[in-house]
């Protein structure tokens, strides 16, 4: 699932509209604001479905987006300082502040202990699906980043297990591939989910892109239902299918396939037919 942007007629009259509703709901939250107003942050990895969910949420005139590019609370595609996050749910009007900080997905214990109001987000996605995407949109960036979480001996993510730390440095080799280096990210960021314990926080909700593609209103509607929003048809009027496992699969080293079908079975109970030979893993 995508957004039905870029098959648009007139992208100029659409993006023309979207600043136009952007700042009637600014004015909508000026003068009726919420008498009480809660962060979420969307969290998951790369490229699977986190930016969907954002703007469809973020169609609700009680939400405010801050996306990893506005200044008010990122640097550098990071969070300023969880003070600063603070300050802007404080001075918004609206009933819920929506953060996407993908690239700290790890965090997450962080914010819900500074904000205890607040949600959490969880998307995920068929690994296989999210490493073609992920290959196609970072490619050879992602080698350089999994390659620098070992060269710094993970000092950017020491959440993560010693564990799971030992399995990405033996296979973060001096030739790594793109789609190895994006197993390796799936990895890391999916398992967060459970070293991080997100599963027993009743604050903490699991998104499947699969079913947001299969079921976009039933999806949003659930999702609507946790963050207490109000649903609405137009939350999903720029969506549409998209490609699901029509792409081949990802040439993974067979134990970097096998952790990521792992992680994914114990997201979903869904089990992946593995272009591995089972004498192999």
């Amino acid at each position: 699932m995508t957004l039905n942007i870029a098959n648009r007629k007139n992208a100029q009259l659409y993006r023309a509209m979207r600043r136009g509703r952007h700042y009637l709901k600014r004015a909508y939250q000026r003068l009726i604001p919420s008498a009480e107003t809660r962060p979420a942050f969307i969290l998951g990895s790369g490229r699977s479905g986190t930016d969907i969910v954002s703007h469809c949420l973020s169609r609700a005139w009680d939400v405010e987006l801050l996306n990893e590019d506005n200044p008010k609370a990122f640097d550098n595609w990071r969070l300023k300082g969880l003070d600063v996050v603070g300050r802007a749910v404080d001075s918004s009007g609206a009933r819920l502040v929506m953060f996407k900080p993908i690239v700290e997905t790890l965090r997450a214990n962080e914010f819900l202990a500074r904000f205890p109001s607040g949600f959490v987000v969880f998307v995920v996605r068929n690994p296989y699906d999210a490493i073609n995407s992920m290959a196609r949109f970072f490619g050879e960036s992602h080698v350089r980043a999994v390659k620098n979480w070992v060269e710094t001996d993970f000092k950017r993510q020491p959440q993560a297990p010693a564990e799971l730390r030992a399995f990405i440095a033996e296979h973060c080799r001096a030739n790594l591939s793109v789609e190895d280096a994006s197993g390796l990210y799936w990895l890391l960021y999916n398992s967060a989910y459970f070293f991080l314990d997100l599963k027993s926080d009743s604050r903490v909700r699991l998104v499947r892109y699969e079913h947001l593609i299969q079921e976009p209103e039933q999806a949003l509607q659930e999702v609507c239902g946790f963050l207490d929003l109000k649903w609405s048809t137009s939350m999903t009027k720029d969506v549409y299918e998209g490609s699901v496992g029509k792409n081949r699969k990802p040439d993974l080293s067979p134990e970097i396939e096998k952790q990521c079908l792992d992680i994914w079975h114990r997201l979903t109970g869904e089990s992946l037919e593995s272009s591995v030979p089972s004498s192999t893993l």
